[in-house]
């Protein structure tokens, strides 16, 4: 027994020296280990890797502290606008923003973000979009060739100023016309888009670092707009009316002239109220059919193929005046007496050339007489022809003169009948029709060319239209077209056809010329009066039929309002057809089963209009 527990006796300090033996071997390997980091990075026959340092992460989302965005505002996106309510981008707000989901793109709720853009699940497009950046920072873009021209105004190439020149402007970027900048980089009127992290360039309103004014380097990079992709960017909205930027006919009117048939912009009152005690009614259009039609501007001219001036064609005094303006004259009617030196040297020289005439006449005779009977010489005989012939020639040379001065073959013929050599000459109508204007006055003098009458036919008129380009191919010569006068009654219209269409584009205001001819035989059309002309198109089709007061013209196109709200309207481009007395066809661009305004669409468009005067959202 006492062998026995000797044995375990001794086992057990067997153990433990073992134990204490393998705690001193630990403590002096790891006292090595933790010895001085220089040593460590220097030994060159350690073949184990420094670990690297830990990095730090959001407890809260799991995620690099670095990419963390909800938690830290610096690290996000400059100039997206962010929802403080709900702790994500606006854009990705569905409460907020719920016309902005798309509904087939699997969505991260836990990060309020798409699943394939979430890199708080996914790190690896965090890395994707990192290696993008530098790839693209890096690789050497062409720089364009600019035109030594410096603005003037800018200091600036003249191809990369865009605050003077419009058609250097980002395409789809809004202009802010209050404040001549991009409406993105307008704090005026949307401040919430600033970002006060950013060094702003005062003199050219835009950031510092995208400012190619200051260093025109960054033009080179593609940088001088400094704004994200159209996809990208946040939706500009108009907080005064309540609508996105991009849609609002008040503060961007000029988006009107840009939409195509169907398409829109918005108009809201101040109130539900407002626009019925303005005396807006809508109504449902009703269906038919109509051919399609184009709709131009006019204004009435004189038939210049049946227009002409009197004129005097020598210096003269005005002896009578027989015509008044107004008055309707025949062909060959005395207008005006002229009392003229010119005219009396000119008679008087055409009745001595009608004598010297007759005088070589006879002495040829005389003389052809004698060589016949061979008692003269043939040389007498040759000289008295020869005179013959230069008097014929003198003679008429003093006719044409006559004619030259406005003298007809009867009044010549008058002239040398009764030897008249007076000064007297009389302007006659040249053709019937009526005196449009006169400036003759008894006793003033007047010189050669000019006008004392003006006489038009007033049975044909000229129409002077004005087409939108985008229809240039449909007008042609022969064309029948309808037309109304501004002020007239509307139930009248008068049929026209087109006679000529330019070849160019008018470059004063980008309209399309053309002309037609109008039947005027009662003369109640005018010369100078406006209308609104409608070119018949052929075929037929289908169409909505509306009052004629629902069509409102701006820029030459015609527009509807279409009512979406009790404040809010639509101002929407149509297309017209072949209009009856009280109607009006639209082929494009309007639906059966929407609420038109009917009456009161002139008040519509001056609420559209009236930004124009100073009162857009811009306006303090």
């Amino acid at each position: 027994m006492k062998k026995l527990i000797n044995i375990f006796g001794c086992t057990a300090l067997l153990a433990i020296a073992l134990v204490y033996a393998s705690n001193s071997l630990l403590a002096d390997t790891d006292s090595k280990k933790t010895a001085s980091p220089e040593n460590a990075e220097d030994c060159s026959s350690c073949e184990t890797d420094v670990a690297p340092k830990a990095t730090a992460l959001c407890e809260a989302h799991g995620v690099s502290a670095d990419l963390c965005y909800i938690c830290d505002p610096s690290k996000r996106e400059a100039g997206r606008l962010w929802c403080n309510g709900h702790d994500r981008y606006e854009d990705r707000c569905w409460i907020c923003q719920p016309q902005l989901e798309d509904k087939d793109r699997l969505w991260c709720e836990e990060h309020s973000l798409y699943e394939d853009e979430c890199f708080y699940c996914h790190p690896e497009i965090a890395e994707k979009q990192n290696a993008s950046e530098a790839a693209s920072s890096t690789s050497p873009q062409a720089s364009p060739s600019l035109s030594s021209e410096v603005c003037e105004a800018h200091d600036v190439s003249v191809d990369l100023c865009y605050i003077c020149d419009p058609s250097k402007r980002e395409a789809g970027r809004l202009w802010c016309n209050g404040h001549d900048r991009y409406e993105d980089r307008c704090w005026i009127c949307q401040p919430q888009l600033e970002d006060k992290d950013r060094l702003w360039c005062e003199e050219h309103s835009l950031y510092e670092d995208e400012c190619f004014y200051c260093d025109p380097a960054r033009a080179d990079h593609g940088t001088q707009q400094g704004s994200k992709g159209q996809s990208d960017a946040p939706v500009l909205w108009c907080k005064e009316h309540d609508v996105a930027e991009l849609e609002c006919g008040i503060c961007q009117p000029q988006l009107a002239g840009q939409l195509a048939p169907g398409k829109s912009v918005k108009v809201r009152f101040a109130s539900a109220e407002s626009s019925s005690k303005a005396g807006i009614v809508t109504t449902h259009p009703t269906e038919g059919l109509a051919q399609p039609t184009v709709s131009a501007f006019f204004e009435v001219s004189y038939n210049r193929n049946k227009l002409a001036l009197v004129t005097p064609l020598a210096d003269g005094i005005v002896r009578t005046v027989h015509a008044d303006v107004g008055q309707s004259v025949k062909k060959g009617d005395v207008l005006v007496e002229i009392s003229s030196d010119e005219v009396a040297e000119a008679k008087a020289e055409f009745l001595t050339r009608q004598v010297d005439e007759r005088i070589a006449e006879l002495a040829y005779q005389r003389e052809k007489k004698l060589k016949e009977e061979k008692i003269s010489a043939a040389r007498d005989f040759l000289e008295a022809e020869a005179a013959h012939e230069v008097a014929q020639l003198k003679s008429k040379m003093a006719r044409q003169k006559l004619l030259n001065l406005g003298f007809s073959d009867g009044e010549i013929a008058q002239i040398a009948e009764e030897q008249d050599s007076s000064s007297t000459i009389k302007l006659r109508a040249p053709f019937a029709g009526t005196l449009v204007a006169r400036e003759a006055v008894t006793g003033e003098a007047v010189s050669e060319g000019k006008a004392l009458f003006k006489v038009t036919d007033l049975s044909t008129l000229w129409l002077d239209l004005s087409v939108s380009p985008e229809y240039a191919d449909s007008v042609q010569v022969g064309q029948i077209l309808t037309a109304r006068l501004d002020g007239g009654a509307k139930d009248i219209k008068y049929t026209g056809v087109i006679t000529w269409v330019d070849s160019a584009i008018d470059p004063r205001n980008r309209m399309l010329k053309a002309r037609a001819e109008i039947q005027n035989p009662d003369g109640v059309i005018r010369q100078g009066m406006f209308g609104h002309a409608e070119l018949v198109l052929t075929g037929a089709g289908n169409a909505v039929l509306l009052p004629r007061d629902a069509i409102q013209h701006h820029e030459g196109r015609p527009y509807v309002f279409v009512k979406e709200a009790p404040d809010l309207y639509a101002l929407r481009h149509v297309s017209l057809g072949q209009s009856g007395n009280d109607t009006v066809a639209v082929t494009e661009g309007l639906g059966a089963n929407e609420l038109v305004v009917t009456e009161g669409a002139f008040i519509a468009m001056s609420e559209f209009l009236k930004s124009r005067l100073g009162a857009g959202c811009v306006d303090d």
